[in-house]
């Protein structure tokens, strides 16, 4: 996850020290709950300080009562904040989790969900709450904090450099940006010799696009790619790695392809936003999957320090990640080996 700059960065930072560990208010999931895909997701959200302080400011909304999730995480934040316990129930969301999707069977009560689309609906029920409208696509209120500060508008369009031809641009929007491990590994070994630390965009948008051919629209006879088109300048950018199996082998050549900023022109084929033209992105907070357990790495920028949320003695073998991004954060890089 990769983000927008924040304040109070301190220059003490000491990559690969135990000092660069901080404490903070952890999360219950008792045996059976299997709450942790929703504990990292919200863990994340409580670090980023763009959208903690955004949601704070935030009061009238249209209430669901025990489907509420902007209700519930407001009370977890609200808890984080002024609580003196160690550690807290999430109950509350859980159930207003449980509850608004029980006509899909997810997030249900119990039972194991993925941390990268809890995150996403949490963002999407959000939007619901403020503006009360289900199209998501072109929501441009500017109290929806979903949309302000995590939404990509983007729009497809296929491009024929033999005879010109186009298709129509299909707009839409992301809120994270889903990329598979397999075709990134691949564009890792064809651009091997040639990585660049400020190259991750481009290694991303190239695995983006393996494989993704299409027909000339005149139907000329050449296969062309699709291009993606980037209209704003989101504060907030999730990576979501799509793995092949839980026990992939691509583990280590993922982590090392791994880069700590993001610029916005390499992760897709044009920018026309000016801002996101210059904006660069860090990397401030990590979800990870492995051995059926959800733990979640965050950027604590007071303290200018990296937080390990849910330890738990378990191998560095990551078959689930998602990554945020900050705009223009200055942030101290974290070695593999941490």
């Amino acid at each position: 996850m990769f983000k927008k700059p924040g304040k109070g960065l301190k220059k003490s930072y000491q990559p690969g020290s135990m000092m660069s560990l901080a404490l903070t208010k952890g999360l219950m999931n008792e045996p059976g709950q299997n709450s942790c895909f929703l504990n990292s997701a919200v863990q994340v959200l409580w670090q980023l300080d763009i959208f903690r302080r955004s949601l704070r400011h935030l009061s009238g909304h249209f209430c669901l009562g025990d489907a509420c999730i902007f209700c519930a995480l407001k009370s977890i934040f609200s808890q984080f904040q002024q609580s003196r316990e160690r550690v807290l129930p999430s109950d509350s969301l859980r159930n207003a989790l449980a509850e608004t999707f029980k006509d899909e069977q997810r997030f249900q009560l119990g039972l194991m969900d993925d941390a990268a689309e809890c995150f996403e609906n949490i963002l999407e029920r959000i939007h619901l709450h403020i503006v009360s409208d289900p199209t998501t696509d072109s929501c441009c209120s500017k109290s929806c904090i979903t949309h302000q500060k995590f939404a990509m508008m983007l729009y497809e369009q296929f491009v024929c450099r033999c005879c010109g031809a186009s298709s129509d641009p299909h707009p839409f929007t992301e809120f994270v940006h889903y990329v598979s491990t397999t075709a990134l590994c691949q564009q890792v070994n064809r651009m091997l010799g040639k990585n660049r630390p400020d190259m991750f965009g481009e290694l991303l948008q190239a695995a983006n696009s393996t494989g993704d051919l299409r027909s000339c629209p005149s139907d000329c006879g050449q296969s062309i790619k699709i291009r993606r088109v980037l209209l704003n300048c989101p504060e907030i950018v999730t990576i979501g790695f799509v793995w092949d199996s839980e026990q992939s082998d691509l583990t280590d050549d993922v982590i090392w392809s791994l880069g700590p900023r993001l610029n916005l022109c390499g992760l897709f084929n044009r920018v026309s936003d000016e801002n996101a033209k210059r904006c660069e992105l860090h990397l401030v907070g990590m979800i990870c999957f492995s051995s059926k357990h959800y733990s979640a790495f965050a950027y604590h920028t007071k303290s200018s320090k990296w937080i390990l949320i849910h330890l738990v003695h378990i191998p560095l073998n990551f078959s689930d990640c998602s990554f945020v991004y900050n705009v223009k954060a200055k942030v101290p890089k974290i070695k593999s080996e941490q």
